[in-house]
């Protein structure tokens, strides 16, 4: 969701779920070049708005602790539980950028 402040545009994360999460990204005088910026710094487009990393990592941290929660952890772990697939189903959080 794109927001305006003083003629000037921002990108708003969609779901603010983590403490630390920067609600809006940096302001500029286009929605084009706000836009931009959200894709430069990987922020993730859910098909309904803009989820920045810090929530995104809370996410990715909270399906972590729940896929554990039933079992599906690493390989070897948890064997004996309801659900366990012999996979290795680690979920990864967070993106590598390369600048």
């Amino acid at each position: 969701m794109i927001i305006e402040k003083n003629n000037q545009f921002a990108v708003e994360c969609q779901i603010r779920l983590a403490t630390d999460c920067v609600q809006e990204g940096e302001y500029f005088d286009t929605e084009d070049e706000a836009q931009d910026w959200v894709e430069d710094e990987c922020w993730i487009y859910s098909g309904e708005g803009w989820i920045c990393n810090k929530c995104h990592n809370q996410i990715m941290g909270n399906l972590k602790m729940r896929r554990h929660g039933q079992g599906l952890g690493l390989s070897g772990m948890d064997n004996d539980q309801d659900g366990y697939d012999g996979l290795d189903n680690d979920l990864e959080s967070g993106i590598d950028t390369v600048r």
